[in-house]
């Protein structure tokens, strides 16, 4: 099992719009650590991560290599939250106009943004 990184350039402004990193977990000896397979999205309002068999992050990690963000959204919505499900064109979180965090009896809900085609969606769930 190999890491993977790619880049996902922002379709406005050509900045990173997320950095995805697929990294296998560690086995040390005879014990296992406890680092799992995980799919990482950084660069877009925080960092998100995801765990699971490698296999099917692979898939996940795959799909936004090709920019098939349908598929994508399909498996993860979160992950792929930097790319306008309307549109279908990715951002940067500077190029999203983003409204302030919502709260629900006291507690983080979301976080909606507005894509420079004027098109809104949750950006942060």
């Amino acid at each position: 099992m190999l890491s993977r990184h790619l880049t996902v350039p922002c379709s406005q402004c050509g900045r990173a719009a997320a950095e995805i990193a697929l990294l296998p977990g560690s086995e040390q000896g005879e014990s296992l650590l406890h680092e799992h397979d995980r799919l990482e999205r950084t660069d877009f309002i925080g960092m998100l991560t995801q765990t699971g068999e490698y296999t099917d992050l692979l898939a996940l990690f795959e799909a936004i290599a090709r920019a098939d963000y349908a598929k994508a959204r399909a498996i993860d919505p979160d992950l792929v939250a930097f790319c306008c499900k309307k549109c279908e064109r990715v951002y940067c979180d500077q190029c999203w106009q983003l409204d302030p965090p919502e709260f629900e009896d006291g507690f983080y809900d979301c976080t909606r943004g507005t894509c420079p085609q004027g098109h809104q969606q949750i950006v942060d769930d």
